[in-house]
């Protein structure tokens, strides 16, 4: 490799010194593993799916030792070369020397579908078991890859409970068979999580929900239930994702690293936006989060992983992101969710995404959906009959 490979936003420079994974924070998670607070993120936003293998193999050079990975992304065999080629060269002596996050897409959370998807993804990855196992959505509803926000799938359903307990239970069943150390969720609200821990025993619980976190979307009391019930949260986005696909982009959503309290707290510190935004995800709520980040630069792989032990904010500049609550200190949250997920919405939802987020279209059982979307479906044709139609 040349001393600087670049080919557009790929940059590899192998003259940029490596971090001591040693030095990087992490949590204990039910297993007894540790987890690294940071993890590199393997997706490919649309435009890097040709660079994930060199990048990935990169990110283990440089230290990074938690490794995001999905059958959503489509490259699950990329990584698992890219794992191969790190220990080829001496960066890693074994997929045992990652912890590895892998994650269970919609499409498969059929019953019979759980146990070859896992297969799928341990042969991909080359591992024979995995360390977090995560459910990725709450529901199964499936959209095609790349698809524009406009997608709607006329089959998508909303959360019905005893169907992700028929999947949840297949996952346990994995964990118990040895080929998942610990079980996580992702993208679960505080209802559908209420439910999956009011059934499931002390062995079945998440140990790990991962969700949209950054400083212009922080979600505090949502991490503080979660930590409440002893599940860590891992936030994505965590830099406020600036090169996420198209269909998630919106006129109304603002730059987390082009916040004035972010810039101004950079210019204080003489650092980049990025590392205010990833120490703050370090840092806030003492230090009991971690964050999933994807780069595909060897300096910015570097300066991202250094922000899991740093503590570079004192006090008040993390006063100055989060706020208490008071008129004096407002902090900057906006609820600017860059995830609506508009792609998943099932017809009773009426095209309103925050359905998806809100818990008022959550149901126990299927029977109790089926009442519902009867009532829908009169309802709608009632308004068809009565209202005035433009045009």
């Amino acid at each position: 490799m040349s001393l600087n490979k670049k080919q557009g936003k790929l940059a590899i420079d192998p003259t940029i010194e490596s971090v001591d994974p040693k030095l990087v924070q992490k949590i204990k998670l039910p297993s007894g593993n540790l987890m690294p607070v940071a993890a590199y993120g393997t997706f490919h936003s649309d435009w890097a799916q040709e660079y994930m293998y060199e990048a990935t193999v990169e990110a283990i050079r440089i230290g990074w030792r938690h490794i995001d990975t999905a059958r959503a992304y489509e490259n699950e065999k990329t990584i698992g070369d890219a794992i191969k080629e790190a220990i080829s060269k001496g960066y890693i002596n074994s997929p045992n020397d990652l912890f590895i996050t892998g994650k269970l897409w919609n499409g498969h959370m059929a019953k019979e579908d759980v146990k070859p998807a896992l297969e799928n993804t341990l042969k991909g990855l080359s591992i024979e078991k995995i360390d977090l196992y995560i459910n990725h959505w709450p529901w199964r509803n499936v959209h095609t890859p790349g698809c524009d926000g406009n997608h709607k799938n006329p089959d998508a359903v909303p959360y019905i409970h005893e169907d992700f307990m028929d999947t949840w239970a297949e996952i346990v069943k994995l964990k118990r068979a040895g080929k998942i150390v610990d079980i996580g969720t992702s993208n679960h609200t505080k209802m559908c999580m209420q439910l999956l821990l009011r059934d499931c025993s002390d062995d079945e619980r998440p140990a790990v929900n991962q969700m949209e976190i950054h400083p212009l979307f922080q979600q505090t009391d949502l991490i503080r239930y979660f930590q409440s019930e002893n599940i860590v949260c891992m936030g994505f986005m965590a830099m406020g994702s600036p090169h996420r696909p198209a269909r998630d982009t919106f006129k109304e959503h603002r730059s987390d690293m082009a916040d004035s309290t972010i810039v101004a707290i950079a210019n204080e510190l003489d650092v980049s936006p990025a590392k205010v935004c990833l120490n703050w995800a370090i840092q806030r709520e003492n230090k009991s989060c971690g964050f999933v980040v994807m780069t595909t630069r060897s300096k910015y792989m570097r300066e991202n992983l250094m922000c899991s032990y740093e503590n570079l904010l004192s006090q008040e500049q993390l006063l100055q992101i989060s706020g208490d609550g008071t008129p004096e200190n407002p902090g900057i949250d906006a609820n600017n969710r860059l995830i609506r997920g508009q792609v998943f919405l099932w017809p009773e939802a009426d095209n309103d995404w925050r359905v998806l987020w809100d818990d008022s279209q959550v149901f126990e059982t299927r029977k109790d959906f089926e009442k519902y979307r009867e009532a829908w479906v009169k309802f709608s044709d009632i308004k068809k009959e009565t209202t005035f139609q433009v045009g």
